[in-house]
């Protein structure tokens, strides 16, 4: 099992709690990004605060994965400098079928 942490706006927390599952939506990028450290997605919400990020992230997702079944070091990129697992919208399903357990906390 791995760990992943998400940023997401309330938008996207009220989506995710709707359907459960992680997806693109309207006007987003066409792919989901979860940072491998609790310090790398706080030091990417903080940066985001300094820019005034619309709409602000309002929300932390800490996602267990079962990464025997769905391989996430595949997937690893570097995402404002921190290590980062890229999940493309067509992998999404997959991904989704492979969490195991979302714990959600306010920001």
């Amino acid at each position: 099992m791995i760990t992943l942490f998400r940023a997401v706006s309330r938008q996207e927390k009220e989506d995710y709690d709707t359907h459960l599952i992680f997806r693109t939506g309207r006007n987003t990028l066409e792919a989901k990004q979860f940072f491998k450290t609790r310090i790398a997605v706080t030091s990417f919400v903080d940066s985001a605060m300094e820019q005034n990020y619309d709409p602000a992230y309002a929300y932390l997702l800490t996602v267990t994965v079962d990464d025997d079944q769905f391989d996430t070091t595949q997937r690893t990129q570097k995402l404002d400098g921190y290590e980062a697992v890229h999940i493309e919208e067509d992998d999404l399903p997959a991904f989704n079928n492979c969490v195991i357990f979302v714990k959600q906390e306010v920001l």
